[in-house]
């Protein structure tokens, strides 16, 4: 076919076909296929591109709406940065591991936890939208490589009268040199406020500050320095949780740690009561003090009470042959009218946890006098009565004779007649005065 060779291929790419040559192009005058595609599968020579030829691309879609985000261990907090124009207000929620999820703070973008592990390698994700769409995850601490099977395993920790006891074990791989080493401080605190355990147990010797040698599996903290010397009041500033670190060092090399949060109130193992009774007239009267740190105002209490017959003070509840009755009650006293021969036994339940319980306090009996029996009451309330009746009953008597007599037997005055200014004797008269008798008509 003719084809004019003067024309370039932009000519064919750019502008449409007003004519052809040859008669191939005259039969088809707007079809022609191989002229139209030839150029374009050859390399296009460079053009200046305008935007009425080509139209620009459009702006790359944003992936994820934030960035940078990191851990800020001293604080407890996940942190990052929104991408500029993205759209976080509908609100943003994270994880930490498998727990349970927490709302970032309101208008930051933040969250905050209540603890931070420094030793377990811990997933966080960050949530956005309302479809909970992942944003981001981070794992926090780095590993380190090291060997995790040496580290102490097994942590417990308890507190029994005002005592923090904690014990571990040795990692399955730990070899003989290792030597471990507990640090605490308040879970809101970082780990710059670590503090060293005082009191050290190595297989079953105490020592006290960390020793050179030896192998270290448990502590005892006296919390009373810690936490003041008030055992029994209210504890509203009162330090609720520890962070509790294990840390391991061997010339053979590095050991990673282990840590753990625990929280005083549940680790707390609650000692019975202190139980006093005693004897007011015919009523026993038992009154207790719970001994705990951690649990005041959150307890109530067991009371077991048995009337027994037995020397006073020597009783127990199992000593009777009835069955000792319980009672829940939420104050610590109790009051038994008419007790006679009886003894008393409490324990403690956690209002927190309400399968804990304390064990039972030592039983202690008495016997109180019995009170006067109701007959002999109602006797001396009769007498009494009719001892009261019988008094009143005279006084109105002589009170009414009295008044009788004053009326039949009215006294007679003694008159003073002045006449002209002269005082009148009064001779007495003759003794035989004549009588007349006086008849009826």
């Amino acid at each position: 076919m003719g084809v004019n060779q003067s024309l370039s291929p932009a000519y064919f790419l750019f502008h449409p076909l007003t004519s052809c040559h040859g008669d191939w192009c005259q039969s088809k005058p707007r079809h022609c296929p191989q002229l139209w595609m030839s150029p374009v599968t050859q390399a296009p020579p460079r053009l200046p591109l305008t935007t009425a030829a080509v139209p620009e691309a459009p702006p790359t879609a944003v992936t994820t709406p934030i960035r940078n985000l990191r851990i800020d261990p001293a604080h407890h907090m996940l942190i990052w940065d929104p991408v500029p124009g993205a759209d976080i207000t509908t609100g943003a929620y994270c994880r930490k591991g498998r727990d349970n999820f927490v709302w970032a703070d309101p208008g930051l973008a933040r969250c905050s936890f209540q603890s931070l592990s420094l030793c377990h390698v811990t997933n966080f994700t960050v949530f956005l939208g309302k479809d909970s769409a992942v944003a981001g995850s981070i794992r926090f601490p780095p590993d380190d490589g090291g060997n995790h099977e040496a580290a102490a395993q097994d942590l417990r920790c308890w507190v029994y009268e005002g005592q923090l006891s904690c014990r571990w074990g040795r990692g399955p791989k730990a070899a003989g040199d290792v030597h471990y080493r507990m640090f605490w401080r308040d879970v809101r605190l970082g780990p710059a406020h670590d503090r060293e355990c005082p009191h050290y147990h190595s297989h079953d010797v105490n020592t006290t500050g960390p020793a050179p040698h030896g192998s270290h599996e448990g502590c005892t903290l006296d919390l009373d320095p810690v936490l003041g010397s008030a055992p029994n009041g209210p504890k509203e500033d009162l330090v609720p949780q520890f962070t509790i670190t294990i840390n391991g060092s061997s010339p053979a090399g590095p050991v990673p740690c282990m840590d753990d949060t625990v929280d005083l109130q549940r680790a707390e193992v609650l000692a019975p009561p202190t139980l006093t009774v005693e004897c007011i007239g015919s009523e026993a009267h038992a009154r207790w003090d719970a001994q705990t740190r951690f649990h005041y105002g959150h307890l109530r209490f067991t009371l077991q009470v048995n009337q027994v017959q037995g020397e006073a003070g020597r009783m127990t509840a199992s000593s009777s042959s009835s069955e000792p009755q319980e009672y829940n009650v939420s104050v610590p006293h109790f009051w038994v009218p008419n007790a006679g021969a009886i003894s008393f036994r409490v324990r403690s339940r956690s209002e927190v946890d309400p399968q804990k319980l304390s064990s039972w306090s030592k039983a202690w009996g008495l016997v109180c006098p019995p009170e006067v029996t109701p007959v002999k009451t109602a006797l001396v309330t009769s007498v009494a009565t009719v001892l009261g009746a019988g008094l009143l009953a005279a006084g109105l008597l002589l009170w009414w004779r009295k008044s009788l007599l004053s009326r039949l037997c009215p006294p007679i005055p003694r008159l003073r007649l002045p006449l002209a200014g002269e005082m009148v004797a009064w001779e007495p008269g003759p003794e035989d005065c004549e009588v007349t008798p006086v008849t009826d008509a």
